[in-house]
């Protein structure tokens, strides 16, 4: 009996025993980084001058009084928000052509990936040529239907459209990519019964296919906020945050915070409210998959 325990007991503890050392990794690297930030913003730190002086809550303080921070933190939410929105919509619409697929299904899900494959940087340049320049691709578009021809990237609105889209192009590919695993699970019996009992293909897919992929697409939720909140590859090469400061996004202001200011105790503030911030999404998000079941 004590051997049969034993066992059961290294059965448990076994999948943590291997996730252990994954664990220490990502706990080393990050938590490191997030502990040494936390304790910054308590302090004033000066690089020209020795010593860091204790100063609680005063760097905060003065984050939420800078109107360079009060206008990051609207195009942040506004950014976010649309990229979210318009995401989930455009890689919900993805995965579901792609589930239905069966001429060539891996290679469509091959080429579906490639923008994620990109690095940042490469699409920031990439979504430059499109619209700056007179020989740019939207420029070219609009002399073809007779519009004029605006500069997109000098407007304040039309950059942080461009930059939202850029965004999207760039990490929703991987939304799209949960969302199909999702999908593959869905058992088909399901959709049977439901056209059974009547109902049409909007029925199906609200009250089978969501309910079926909640966690998938809860998960999916989770990426697209926390990758926007934390956008800096695409949008400073793109933009640099302007202009003016129209697409200066939080991560943005928190690297001239840091870089070009030399204010690093601010800029780790910064970093703490971008943290708080994606962990309260994550939150809310995680809670909304586990409703279902716990409805069940």
């Amino acid at each position: 009996m004590l051997a049969a325990a034993r066992e059961r007991w290294l059965e448990t503890l076994t999948p943590y025993m291997l996730l252990l050392p994954a664990i220490a990794l990502v706990a080393g690297v990050l938590g490191y980084a997030v502990v040494s930030g936390t304790v910054m913003s308590f302090y004033r730190v000066e690089v020209w001058e020795p010593g860091e002086p204790f100063v609680g809550l005063a760097n905060y303080i003065a984050l939420f009084r800078s109107p360079g921070f009060r206008n990051s933190l609207t195009v942040s939410l506004i950014f976010v928000g649309a990229t979210i929105v318009i995401g989930i919509t455009m890689s919900m619409m993805h995965a579901l052509v792609l589930n239905h697929t069966s001429v060539g299904r891996s290679i469509f899900r091959a080429i579906a990936l490639i923008p994620y494959l990109v690095s940042g940087v490469a699409a920031a340049v990439m979504w430059r040529f499109l619209f700056t320049g007179d020989n740019a691709v939207a420029t070219q578009l609009m002399d073809m239907f007779g519009l004029s021809t605006v500069s997109w990237l000098a407007d304040p609105d039309r950059a942080l459209i461009v930059v939202i889209m850029a965004n999207i192009w760039f990490i929703a590919p991987f939304a799209t990519l949960i969302l199909l695993a999702g999908l593959q699970t869905v058992d088909p019996e399901l959709y049977d019964a439901a056209e059974i009992d009547g109902a049409n293909a909007w029925q199906k897919f609200l009250h089978v296919t969501i309910p079926s992929i909640m966690p998938m697409l809860s998960l999916s939720l989770m990426w697209l906020s926390f990758a926007s909140f934390n956008m800096f590859d695409i949008i400073l090469p793109l933009t640099g945050g302007g202009p003016g400061r129209s697409t200066e996004v939080l991560a943005v202001y928190m690297y001239q915070l840091a870089f070009r200011d030399l204010n690093y105790s601010t800029g780790a503030a910064v970093m703490i409210v971008i943290l708080a911030i994606n962990i309260t999404l994550s939150a809310i998000f995680l809670r909304a998959a586990g409703r279902p079941d716990n409805d069940r």
